[in-house]
């Protein structure tokens, strides 16, 4: 099972990775190595923690990502509650997770048409300007 654990900063490891909310919107993750269902079933509960009513934006920094595997893209695929997803922006994800997550969104959108897209930027600076223009848009 996973090794979840908040500290003081309100940061929650999800195994190799960290997680941590920036209200009142953003669930900022750091991927270090490999994605197992077991932190996507982590995330899915970090998630749950915003208030319903907003649109939440996953702030991904994948400079340290490897890819996840298949039964976390099916985790993702089922459990992702698209409906409360504005958008999933990752920064510094590598050419071949860039490749996996877009096919990863395609299939969601076959499932769920009105899906939350995904963005890559090679910043966390573009990362933070696409969330503040999506937010003005939806102002």
């Amino acid at each position: 099972m996973g090794s979840t654990d908040d500290d003081a900063s309100g940061r929650r490891s999800i195994g190799p990775h960290l997680a941590w909310v920036e209200p009142p919107d953003v669930l900022h993750t750091r991927i270090d190595g490999d994605i197992t269902r077991e932190h996507v079933k982590e995330l899915l509960d970090a998630l749950a923690t915003f208030p319903r009513a907003r649109g939440i934006y996953i702030l991904r920094d994948a400079r340290g990502s490897g890819m996840p595997t298949r039964e976390a893209r099916e985790a993702l695929v089922k459990g992702l509650p698209l409906d409360r997803i504005a958008a999933v922006i990752s920064y510094g994800a590598s050419f071949q997770a860039r490749t996996l997550l877009t096919m990863l969104d395609h299939a969601m959108r076959v499932l769920r048409p009105r899906a939350a897209r995904f963005v890559f930027v090679e910043s966390e600076a573009e990362a933070r300007a696409f969330i503040a223009a999506d937010r003005a848009r939806r102002a």
